[in-house]
């Protein structure tokens, strides 16, 4: 038996990271947002700030297009800065931010305080900011003690909080002034408060900045911020069967999966993404079929696909957020993937009016 020893964190963020660029899916079904991410990079390059806001479900391919545009940046040696939020932190304040300034200064878990808090001020000495100023707010926010050779904050909580807002802001302008900027915010439905307030601060100063914010969220986040004329947004749809059939050939090599298997597919992951990539490969790795003279076979009966454990438990936790709508949902699960409101309503044991609140 191989073992195997941890020796430290990895730097991976997402399972995009892990793969990496070439194990990625080819990106199926969305030319036009392609184009329209990419036209708003262009746009940004000459000083028009841009804001995206690309929605959409989960694992319906948000983190995949951010993905594709973050190697197109790349290509062309521009500056890429990831804020990601997470389920597990939406009540520590600004925890993207401290996140990304941490990977910024590449601070290691056994260096001292000293230490880190040289690396920040040697990293923010090629800034046009006053560290006198600025380097107590970031001690306080990274928890890193400040030198005797720093005055001490003696700001009230309320001032202090604006004031790191508007150094970060400051930062990340500046970033901008540099060379091109994209900034992207994942997963802002998980977004602790004070991070969607230093967004929010952004958003109104980033219109003449050489900067594209591409932020991304599921469809239940509501923006706390005012419309923008440089925003746009995009809205991820499911794909259509012939786009599934597409992404399957693509998976398979261009090697044909049989019919019985390919109608399963289709039915069972109703056009998401994520769901198509992780049910072909449970189904060419469970030995379900094997390869024959350019194309796949089926290597007995073909029993129902069923979606992989990892995805049927998003399901769940998607579904332990929608509170009343759960009960519904249940109920319809047990009438079948299709039925009328009349047969939903005849065997509810709610009153309509909650059943139609339930339903919305």
């Amino acid at each position: 038996m191989q073992v195997y020893r941890i020796l430290g964190e990895s730097a991976a963020q997402s399972r995009l990271d892990v793969v990496g660029t070439t194990g990625l899916t080819p990106l199926v079904g969305r030319d036009l947002e392609v184009a329209l991410l990419l036209e708003r990079w262009t746009q940004s390059q000459d000083g028009a700030g841009q804001v995206v806001l690309l929605r959409g479900e989960a694992g319906i391919g948000k983190s995949r297009l951010v993905e594709m545009l973050r190697e197109h940046v790349r290509s062309e040696g521009a500056t890429r800065i990831v804020f990601r939020c997470s389920p597990y932190h939406q009540n520590s304040a600004l925890y993207p931010v401290i996140g990304h300034l941490q990977r910024f200064l590449q601070w290691q878990r056994d260096e001292t305080p000293e230490a880190k808090f040289d690396k920040r001020e040697h990293a923010l000495q090629t800034y046009h900011l006053p560290l006198e100023e600025v380097m107590p707010l970031l001690a306080a926010l990274l928890s890193v003690p400040l030198p005797e050779r720093y005055p001490p904050l003696t700001l009230t909580p309320q001032r202090q909080r604006q004031k790191t807002q508007e150094a970060l802001v400051a930062w990340l302008l500046e970033e901008a002034e540099r060379q091109p900027l994209l900034a992207v915010w994942e997963d802002l439905h998980w977004a602790d408060p004070s991070t969607l307030d230093v967004l929010s601060l952004m958003l109104d100063q980033v219109s003449t900045a050489h900067m594209l914010t591409l932020l991304t969220c599921r469809p239940e986040f509501h923006p706390p911020w005012a419309t923008h004329a440089s925003m746009t947004q995009v809205t991820l749809n499911r794909l259509g069967r012939a786009q599934v059939e597409a992404m399957l050939s693509s998976l398979t090599g261009d090697k044909p999966l049989p019919t019985e298997v390919v109608e399963q597919v289709v039915a069972k992951t109703d056009g998401v993404p994520l769901f198509v990539e992780e049910l072909v490969k449970m189904i060419l790795e469970s030995g379900l079929v094997w390869e024959q003279a350019g194309r796949y076979v089926l290597t007995g009966p073909l029993p129902p696909l069923a979606i992989p454990s990892t995805l049927h438990d998003s399901l769940m936790a998607r579904l332990d957020r929608l509170s009343t709508a759960r009960a519904m949902v249940q109920l319809g699960a047990v009438l079948g993937r299709e039925f009328s409101y009349d047969l939903l309503q005849a065997v509810s044991p709610v009153d309509e009016m909650t059943l139609q609140q339930g339903l919305a």
